[in-house]
């Protein structure tokens, strides 16, 4: 029997193929640390990332060291001039962003989709003024998570019988059907 074949074979009798935490980290680690500035706002680092499963939501967490750095517009762009005064100070702490999966048939990659931010505490800011670093968060997360895959599957006849990816403690399983 062809390798190909073996494993597509073997996918077919198992009905599933399994994704590890470590993997997932392996292809989107290097996309760390990620910065941007936004207008005159300001700029946002994320770095370190951390991976968990969520199964009870098939979802994945990712916790991130976030630093921020208030820009010079800050205050004319969030309505409240006070936030003027922050302008070039610096500022760190962690986001925690949740991520449901999607699968592309075109390129056949698994990716995470739709990230949103459950956490963000950024060191001396109330929740009031962190708001708009969530924004920001929010605004990036895609552009981060939804453009790079965490998994390909290979060009064979398993890849066209996906049939459902299931988040587990340890990583995702793909189902084949």
């Amino acid at each position: 029997m062809l390798p190909g074949c073996g494993t597509v074979a073997d996918l077919v009798l198992r009905n599933q193929f399994f994704i590890p935490t470590s993997h997932i980290l392996a292809k989107l680690g290097p996309l760390f640390p990620f910065s941007r500035s936004y207008q005159s706002a300001g700029q946002m680092s994320l770095s370190n990332p951390v991976f968990s499963m969520v199964p009870e939501q098939n979802k994945v967490r990712l916790g991130l060291t976030a630093a921020m750095t208030a820009g010079s517009q800050i205050g004319q762009l969030s309505g409240i001039s006070v936030l003027g005064n922050l302008a070039g100070l610096t500022t760190g702490g962690t986001c925690q962003l949740a991520c449901g999966l999607r699968y592309d048939p075109t390129t056949r990659g698994i990716f995470l989709k739709e990230p949103v931010v459950e956490e963000l505490d950024i060191h001396n800011f109330s929740s009031a003024l962190s708001e708009p670093f969530r924004q920001v968060v929010n605004l990036f997360g895609p552009q981060i998570l939804d453009k790079h895959p965490i998994h390909t599957l290979e060009p064979s006849l398993a890849s066209r019988f996906l049939g459902g990816m299931e988040v587990q403690p340890t990583g995702i399983a793909l189902k084949f059907g």
